[in-house]
């Protein structure tokens, strides 16, 4: 629910709304029915309100907290929340030191075995996140981990029915050792966003994933890294055995001094040879301006080759070797396959000679023969997507006909 009355959008809920709606209804909820709610707190003035619609037949719940102001109505609001039937939990702006967390430390005690997902913004106290690994039913967990590490008693299985681990953490360490006790057999996806400096972290992401013996089971991983971490082939050697994977997205931001995505045609060709499942593949932040690629046409030609179910593609790659080179005639003749139908290219140079991204253009079209955006941050890449938005009106034309 948002700012706006039931059945009546673009009407602001104002205290006085409110406290109509409270009077003649007082101990009773306004929606006895309700089963979903998602409320944005942007003032604390309305959270007492809040309790006219948590009715017991709730089973799922999204709550924002603001982030300033006094946190005494954020405990009162997470005890009121009712657990008999509660799923889905999703909290914002929790914050550690706020006692709230002991009230949600109940809550999820109580509602153990109902929970399936439950998303908490905030840094968590320890209590809280052992609390959440010992969920039995859980299937979806987002949470943001605390810098100590995490202590398991040996042996212990952890989250036996999670499916998909959403985490932000700036320590490595804290919660790596936990992967090796989730039952290998249920998680399928995990989102990594890490905060922290470490240049190696990607490599020691896989090798855990490794470790935790998830090679087959695991079908999307996505890494987020933080400014100034790069891609490297090291981070990406020891994710060649997950060939199950459809989904495998390593975002690393560009700097001013160096580009994020520091890869070659060798290690792209490894990457692509292993997981030919792959239907998202994004290597790398949105290109840069700066971008000194060593990932050539080679490349483009075989992800098409060996990922021909893939739908999206963000890549850093040498657009000058399409212009310059000679060797990528030769797969002219070649028919692809590849369903690919959005490129990524960001601001990665491109010539602006007429001739140069007309060639460009029809390269493109002829290795990913289904592509119908490319997603670039303007300049001449806008052109690039013009012409491929004609190519489609004009399906006969062929890019490249094939020699005689």
């Amino acid at each position: 629910m948002s700012g706006a009355l039931p059945g009546t959008p673009g009407v602001p809920l104002t205290a006085f709304t409110m406290l109509s709606m409270q009077t003649p209804t007082l101990g009773h909820y306004i929606l006895p029915n309700l089963r979903s709610i998602q409320w944005r707190i942007h003032s604390w003035q309305f959270a007492p309100f809040l309790r006219l619609f948590l009715n017991p037949e709730l089973v799922d719940v999204h709550i924002e907290f603001p982030c300033n102001g006094p946190h005494l109505h954020r405990p009162a609001i997470v005890s009121l929340i009712p657990t008999r039937d509660l799923t889905h939990l999703r909290l914002g702006s929790m914050e550690k030191e706020d006692f709230s967390l002991d009230v949600l430390h109940n809550l999820l005690n109580e509602a153990s075995e109902t929970l399936r997902s439950v998303s908490l913004g905030g840094e968590l106290s320890i209590a809280v996140i052992e609390k959440l690994l010992q969920l039995p039913n859980l299937r979806c967990l987002e949470v943001q981990l605390p810098g100590t590490r995490i202590s398991l008693p040996a042996h212990t299985a952890v989250l036996p029915s999670l499916e998909k681990l959403a985490v932000i953490y700036r320590e490595a360490g804290s919660w790596l050792h936990v992967l090796k006790n989730i039952p290998n057999s249920t998680l399928r996806e995990i989102d990594a966003t890490f905060l922290g400096s470490s240049p190696t972290h990607l490599q020691t992401l896989g090798n855990s994933l490794l470790d935790a013996n998830l090679e087959e089971t695991l079908i999307s991983l996505k890494c987020f890294s933080g400014d100034g971490i790069p891609l490297t082939k090291a981070g990406i050697r020891p994710l060649l055995s997950f060939r199950r994977l459809t989904t495998l997205n390593l975002v690393s931001s560009c700097t001013e001094e160096r580009c994020g995505a520091q890869l070659n045609d060798s290690i792209i060709s490894e990457l692509v040879m292993a997981l030919p499942q792959l239907t998202s593949l994004m290597l790398g932040g949105i290109p840069c301006e700066a971008s000194t690629s060593d990932v050539t046409i080679t490349s483009l030609v075989a992800i098409s080759t060996h990922c021909v179910e893939l739908d999206i593609l963000r890549l850093h790659f040498d657009t000058n070797d399409i212009i310059s080179r000679d060797t990528h005639t030769n797969s002219r003749t070649h028919k692809f396959t590849c369903k690919l139908r959005t490129l990524s290219v960001g601001a990665q140079p491109l010539s602006s000679n007429h001739d140069d991204i007309l060639l460009v253009t029809f390269t493109i079209l002829h290795i990913f023969p289904h592509v119908e955006t490319i997603l670039s941050t303007g300049g001449d890449w806008d052109q690039v997507g013009r012409g491929v938005r004609l190519f489609r009106k004009a399906p006969r034309i062929t890019p490249f006909p094939a020699a005689n």
